[in-house]
Formats: structure tokens, sequence, C-alpha cells
């Protein structure tokens, strides 16, 4: 039975929060990622699991520090047979038929960084989020042995305005660089914004929300997969859409149950 430790050390200095951890984990995969079923995708390809993928160990060495609105986060990972997607050949009487599925790699490190900032300004909340991710994996491919090393930029700029007769008003904009991850490399990175309105009702018992999302059809990243003797390019078709949410609270009873969510983590994999 593996076995996984945690320490961590917190230290205040002034209004800034630091903390130093390292943590052990495990990553099962999903009961998706196992299943031997092949599903059809389209005339080209093909989906299916892997019985016989394992878990992922992860080791992990973080570092937090906080200031009032100002939150960064650092961690630096070592994976052990970290799962990727893979492309394959479904079948040698027509290789130009692809089929989807996962797989080990003996290991793989990873950085990652984050810095936020969500300070308050009357009726203005604005938060900024800025991450960089890199990794270092060699991968195989049709050019022999890669290093998928180059590191990937996402911001994020998120806008929440608190207007009068409880409306609030949110403008949401994203988008990242080219880079790679896992067995990916984003060839042309996408961006979209998101606009929607709420307002509450009867004391907050209901509820109106508007959405508009990606409103310029820009979200779309090309992506490049790499896998042993095929490369594969995916260009996912960007999905403008339009909504409307309407919420209303009940007077329910409150329930008894004082358990602790036994279960979850398996009810996430599925």
């Amino acid at each position: 039975m593996p076995v996984f430790p945690s320490i961590s050390l917190s230290y205040p200095i002034g209004k800034t929060q630091l903390m130093i951890s390292y943590s052990g984990n495990i990553e099962r995969p999903s009961y998706y990622k196992l299943s031997s079923a092949v599903i059809y995708g389209n005339k080209y390809t093909y989906e299916s699991g892997n019985p016989l993928l394992r878990s992922s160990i992860l080791n992990t060495l973080s570092l937090n520090a906080s200031w009032e609105w100002l939150y960064f986060n650092m961690n630096y990972s070592r994976i052990k047979d970290m799962q990727i997607q893979v492309s394959q050949s479904y079948s040698d009487a027509d290789p130009s038929i692809s089929l989807f599925t996962h797989s080990n790699v003996p290991k793989v490190d990873k950085l990652n960084a984050t810095l936020s900032a969500s300070p308050t300004i009357g009726i203005w909340s604005p938060q900024f989020t800025a991450m960089y991710s890199q990794q270092w994996f060699v991968m195989d491919t049709p050019d022999g042995p890669r290093n998928l090393n180059n590191p990937i930029g996402f911001f994020q700029w998120n806008n929440t305005f608190s207007l009068p007769k409880d409306f609030q008003l949110n403008i949401d904009l994203e988008t990242s660089t080219r880079g790679e991850d896992s067995s990916y490399r984003i060839i042309e990175p996408g961006s979209s914004v998101n606009i929607s309105l709420y307002k509450g009702f009867l004391n907050g018992k209901l509820a109106v929300q508007l959405q508009a999302n990606d409103i310029f059809n820009t979200s779309s990243s090309d992506i490049l997969m790499y896998s042993g003797n095929r490369i594969t390019i995916l260009q996912p078709e960007s999905r403008r859409s339009f909504g409307m949410t309407i919420r209303y609270k009940f007077n329910t009873t409150k329930s008894k149950y004082k358990g602790t969510g036994a279960g979850d983590s398996q009810k996430n994999r599925m």
C-alpha cells in the first residue's frame, strides 16, 4: 500500500503570508481512460481507453505567498507514469484512420506558476490572473525524439460590476500563447470574450442571468499531437453561444446528513 507524506511550513512577514510545502499524491486514471470500448468519432477517428493504464505518482514542492489582494503560487512536480493521450493507426489495413487512446510515460517534470490580483475599486471587482506552465518531456516523433519543453502562458481578466437594483455585470477575457503540454503542441492559440448580466428578484429567491460566450468566435486553439510514428493536427471549431438561466429557491428542508462525502473521489473519476 503506497504512503504519501506531506509537510508544510508557514511564516508571516508583516502582511505577507508565506508557505512552503511538499506533498506526495497519486492520480488514478478515470474509468473512461480504462475502458476497452471503441467509440466512433468520424470516418477518420476512433477513441478508446487502455485497461493497462497505470496510476501516476506525483511528488510536488510548492511555494505560496499572499499579500492583501495579491496571490502567488509556484510548484514543481516530478510525475512518474504520467498519463497522456496518443494517436495510433486503427488497423494495418487502413493506416489513415486514427485511434486515440491513452498511455503512460516513465517520467515528466513540470513547473507551474500563478500570479493573481483581485482588488475592489468601488463597484468594480477586477481579477487578473497570469499563469506560466513548462514541462521537461521527451516524446518520440516521426523525426526522432523531440523535447516538448516550450512553455505556455495563460492570461485571464475577469471583471465584475455590482450595479444598482441587484444587477451584476460580468465581462471576462482570456487568451493563451503557443507552447507544449503533455503530448500536445499549441500551434495557434485562441482567445475569448464572455459577457453575462445577472438580476435578482424577490429578495434573492429568483435570479435571471443572460450569457454570451465567445462573442468573437475566437476560442478555438489549433493543436498538434505527437505520438510515435504519427502526427495528428486537431482543429476544433469555436463555439459562440448565447443563453439564459432562471433559478428559483424553494423552501427546502435542510439535510440532516453529517457525513464527509465518502466516495467523492470515485464519483469524480467516473
